[in-house]
């Protein structure tokens, strides 16, 4: 059965200073959105018009991928009904419902009844001079991962090695590889030139360090900032 967790809303972040990470990425050229009074903690959502980050100063408490999926309580029900493991649910007459369940890789997918902010306008210019911008998920074992998310309705991008594969789905695209490590996610930025943008980074003082495909800058709440050409 295709799972489909809905349309992509946010990477959502625990953030122990929602203020500092709204201000890095601000810095770096990303747009603020205008967030709703659904969360009942302080929240912030930037985007650099490809993906949107939530900043959660409570409630979340890993890095989670986030949809929106109308009629969520009948379809977390037959989810469930199905042999799928719901994480947990909040689905309540007087909630807001929100609904979780963990993929093979060990991330969390989060779905949502509606949206929790503004898509607002994207920035003038992309930061970073990032021509791409997609979530990249290391996973300990690739063709479950793989399977499970194109069974969400994820659609390669291209056929991809053995171990790594970009997938699409609406407002989303992330970038898997198999790796003996513990799981984890980043932002990847596809950039034009980013031998140029690490250098502006580090005249602006940002720590930016060579990594394997280019380099590195990591965000206040501890999210990797891959920049890559």
């Amino acid at each position: 059965m295709m799972i489909a967790f809905g349309r992509f809303l946010e990477l959502s972040l625990p953030a122990a200073n929602v203020l500092e990470s709204l201000g890095f990425y601000r810095s770096l050229g990303f747009a603020e959105c205008a967030t709703g009074d659904i969360r009942r903690w302080h929240y912030a959502v930037v985007t650099d018009g490809q993906v949107c980050i939530g900043l959660h100063g409570a409630g979340v408490e890993e890095p989670t991928l986030s949809f929106v999926r109308p009629g969520l309580a009948p379809h977390v029900a037959e989810l469930a009904q199905r042999g799928h493991d719901i994480e947990w649910q909040q689905l309540g007459p007087d909630d807001f419902h929100e609904a979780a369940l963990r993929a093979p890789d060990g991330h969390l997918i989060r779905m949502m009844e509606a949206r929790t902010f503004s898509p607002g306008e994207p920035p003038a210019t992309g930061p970073l001079g990032a021509m791409g911008t997609e979530v990249a998920i290391h996973c300990r074992d690739f063709s479950t991962a793989a399977g499970y998310y194109e069974s969400a309705g994820f659609l390669p991008l291209e056929p991809g090695a053995a171990l790594s594969r970009r997938l699409q789905a609406p407002g989303l695209v992330i970038a898997l590889s198999e790796g003996a490590g513990p799981a984890g996610c980043a932002l990847r930025f596809r950039c034009r030139d980013p031998d140029r943008t690490a250098q502006d980074l580090k005249s602006r003082d940002f720590l930016v360090r060579s990594g394997p495909g280019g380099f590195e800058l990591r965000a206040p709440e501890g999210t990797r900032l891959l920049l890559e050409g």
